[in-house]
């Protein structure tokens, strides 16, 4: 469904008055078909946020280091106006021209630790492999050691949450099909806690939570557990 549908849809299940004469724009909408409009959109920015690892909401990233450079920001990382934020723990680097032969992870070090390693004394001017990553205040990638030649960086982000603007803006296609009711049913709370509807904020609450449920399955990471200790 698009953002014009999603609204449709959401007069349609809170029962509004004229909802069976659909919307045919999301362009001056005032008064109720505005708020549904509003909501539509908060509901997709929580359904977005609702959880850090979605795998809907990562991207892969991969850029050759610069010898002796130490800092890189998300441009110089390759990375466009879609990013959020970095995946901490997944980073690996490889010589430039091995074909990732001599690939390894780089682990990750908070950037106030990172700072007193690697960026005070002698390893100020210490070029080497990097082992160790870290992410800035202003989420730029520091390496430690400085990279003393190119290599391949390879790792993902998480994509920034996106706003509906026009009537034609739909969910990306990673993100399931089968759940855009999600974005609904949360968007249906807001209208029973607006319009004081008990039964509408209910229902659209127990939909919800069943909806994340099982998108929680589907698209957070699977942990394997280990063999029991001895």
């Amino acid at each position: 469904m698009n953002y014009l549908q999603l609204i449709n849809r959401l007069r349609v299940e809170c029962g509004v008055s004229g909802a069976s004469t659909p919307l045919i724009t999301v362009t001056g909408l005032t008064g109720e078909s505005y708020r549904m409009s509003s909501w539509i959109n908060s509901a997709w920015v929580d359904v977005q946020t609702a959880k850090e690892d979605w795998q809907w909401m990562r991207n892969s990233v991969e850029f050759n280091t610069v010898t002796q450079q130490q800092i890189y920001t998300p441009t110089q990382a390759g990375v466009g106006s879609t990013f959020g934020n970095w995946k901490r723990d997944s980073w690996r680097a490889s010589s430039v021209g091995q074909n990732y032969a001599d690939e390894q992870l780089l682990n990750y070090m908070d950037y106030t630790t990172f700072r007193n390693l690697y960026m005070y004394g002698n390893m100020r001017t210490t070029y080497a492999r990097p082992v160790v990553i870290t992410i800035d205040p202003d989420k730029s990638l520091g390496f430690g050691s400085i990279p003393d030649q190119p290599y391949v960086i390879v790792g993902e982000y998480y994509i920034q949450p996106t706003e509906f603007a026009l009537a034609t803006d739909a969910p990306p296609t990673v993100f399931p099909d089968r759940f855009q009711m999600m974005i609904v049913y949360r968007a249906m709370m807001f209208y029973g806690g607006y319009e004081s509807a008990p039964e509408v904020y209910q229902r659209g609450e127990f939909e919800f939570k069943r909806l994340m449920n099982r998108l929680d399955i589907d698209q957070l990471p699977t942990f394997v557990s280990g063999p029991p200790l001895a």
